[in-house]
């Protein structure tokens, strides 16, 4: 009895793993095959700067990847309900905040909350955690790969969620590498990158986009999955240059011209509870202006801080000043783009969107990418003749127990 038990049971698990390989392979089938645009470094005699039009003496703290409790408590997740993501961030003083849960959008904010309503939700199931942030979202989101994810294929994802979603961001990256460092050298097509996230910080996919043509602008974020804990929220926080009062219409074009910034603070300061948190945070040095005077970049803060760097093609620091509150770098010829960071007395970093060259001043578009046809029908014919094959045999295979069953 026990070894029929077993010997049926190894039969279902068996028949599970090969129906899951083959889901897996047949997306792999029907994912195209990419063209993608070769890596190009920014070029022209004017600057984009993102910081330009915007007024920047008033900043906002904004998160928009966070998670509450779904599906019975069986993601990650469970200790919140959106009521306790949304308090949270109303104890810290934040402008704007979203609940990101996986392939699922919140109708509305629960009341009493007055945050701006910011559809958004976090794609992907799969191994390696090759996620996608999708903020102002129209429809939930599920095609995916499970397994090992190529460039192609999360092209594809970008592809199939980009004319559904206002803002498409890279979540995390660097997490469990699920991007590919060399990837940014290719993806194209979306529009944000968490630059920073409590699971990783992807400062050199960043660089690497950058340095390859693509106009990637950032968001912090903490990707908070248990508000309770105090090292979840207030970690890696969005700077917005709006009003969520007054001027909540322009946030998605505001996060994708690249006027906001990102600040991560250390243990020290995120381990403090809410109360204590909120004053440290209060006490951080504030943008004053971010500007471009012929070749020169100029940042200026409101008050001294430990360092400010410049950084360039690569992400090498060409320029980094102590115990200042503004600086300057000369642009040079070889600098395709220049962003800067600066580091706070209480360890806390604040990450700036790059200055871009550019002939006509205005933002750079991605680059466009396009499907290699003939390979992409040759990939799906050889997926098409292989499955047909492996279902033939799987059949055949089992009418022939089952008639050697019934003889004996």
């Amino acid at each position: 009895m026990i070894k029929t038990v077993l010997k049926y049971s190894l039969y279902t698990l068996s028949g599970i793993i090969l129906f899951a390989l083959l889901i897996c392979f047949a997306v792999w089938g029907i994912t195209p095959v990419y063209i993608f645009p070769k890596s190009f470094s920014f070029s022209g005699n004017k600057y984009y700067n993102p910081y330009k039009d915007y007024d920047n003496t008033h900043y906002e703290r904004a998160n928009f990847h966070g998670h509450s409790r779904l599906g019975g408590g069986l993601t990650n997740g469970r200790a919140n309900s959106e009521e306790d993501v949304f308090k949270a961030y109303r104890d810290l003083d934040y402008g704007f905040t979203a609940v990101s849960n996986y392939h699922n959008i919140s109708s509305s904010n629960p009341p009493p909350f007055d945050f701006p309503y910011v559809p958004a939700q976090e794609y992907g199931v799969n191994i390696f955690k090759t996620h996608i942030l999708l903020i102002g979202s129209k429809r939930k989101e599920y095609f995916d790969q499970p397994l090992y994810q190529g460039a192609n294929t999360i092209q594809y994802r970008i592809n199939r969620v980009k004319p559904y979603n206002d803002i498409v961001t890279l979540a995390h990256p660097a997490f469990l590498n699920g991007i590919e460092i060399e990837y940014m050298a290719k993806l194209t097509g979306y529009d944000l990158m968490e630059v920073v996230n409590t699971f990783a910080h992807s400062v050199s996919h960043w660089d690497t986009a950058l340095s390859s043509g693509r106009p990637a602008f950032l968001l912090a974020s903490d990707d908070t999955h248990n508000v309770f804990k105090n090292t979840d929220i207030g970690r890696n926080i969005t700077m917005v240059p709006l009003n969520p009062k007054t001027e909540a219409d322009k946030l998605y074009d505001t996060l994708k011209n690249g006027a906001a910034y990102g600040i991560t603070v250390p243990h020290v300061v995120a381990v403090l509870d809410r109360s204590e948190k909120v004053e440290v945070l209060n006490t951080h040095p504030q943008l004053l202006s971010m500007q471009v005077n012929g070749n020169t970049l100029n940042i200026k803060l409101n008050r001294l801080v430990d360092k400010i760097t410049f950084s360039a093609d690569n992400g090498k620091v060409v320029a980094e000043y102590d115990n200042v509150s503004e600086s300057s770098y000369i642009i040079t010829d070889n600098d395709s783009y220049v962003r800067a960071t600066v580091y706070f007395d209480n360890g806390s970093i604040a990450y700036f969107n790059p200055v871009i060259r550019t002939n006509d001043g205005l933002k750079p578009n991605m680059p466009q990418v396009s499907v290699n046809y003939p390979v992409s029908i040759i990939k799906w014919i050889f997926t098409t003749a292989i499955l047909l094959a492996v279902i033939f045999f799987t059949v055949k295979i089992y009418l022939k127990k089952r008639k050697t069953g019934c003889n004996l």
